[in-house]
């Protein structure tokens, strides 16, 4: 009957099919072992292997995720109490500031003119050094909250030394 069925769809060439015909049972029978030893062959080196591999990478992927997840967990949990023990808002007038930071850092020869107009304060120093003008900033960002909005340097005759205007806001 099977031999029937596969001649009436024609699904295996004629060779093949008086090749079969002649072979002796034995040889059917071995000739199926080995197309059975390859069929197993195949379907282990093109699906069972590449799946354990497949298996053995995801393993190794969740691992390293995990680590991930854990020190972004960490972090998350490091910038919240950072912003607990953030320092509150400052208000009011920043001339005070200006002039505490400026004694701080030795500039009061500087001479600084500043002008506060809303909520912004315009400072420009007709000549002081580059360093000097970084670590002014620097400590007026961190002890009162006011960060640099617009600055125009040009650079003056002495080398290392500006003029600047800088805008500053909470």
């Amino acid at each position: 009957m099977t031999t029937l069925r596969l001649r009436e769809r024609n699904l295996v060439p004629d060779g093949m099919r008086r090749r079969w015909d002649r072979m002796s049972p034995r040889e059917r029978t071995l000739t199926g072992a080995a197309a059975g030893v390859v069929l197993v062959a195949a379907a282990w080196s093109l699906g069972w292997q590449p799946m354990q591999e497949d298996s053995l990478r995801m393993r190794r992927d969740l691992q390293r995720d995990r680590a991930v997840l854990a020190a972004a967990r960490r972090e998350a949990g490091e910038l919240a109490g950072l912003q607990r023990g953030a320092p509150p808002a400052f208000s009011g007038d920043p001339r005070p500031a200006i002039e505490r930071v400026l004694g701080e850092r030795g500039l009061n020869g500087a001479a600084p003119a500043f002008e506060v107009k809303d909520n912004r304060t315009t400072i420009t120093f007709s000549t002081i050094g580059f360093d000097a003008l970084v670590g002014f900033l620097e400590a007026l960002a961190k002890s009162d909250g006011l960060h640099i909005i617009a600055a125009t340097l040009v650079s003056r005759i002495d080398p290392g030394t500006v003029r600047a205007e800088i805008t500053l806001a909470r």
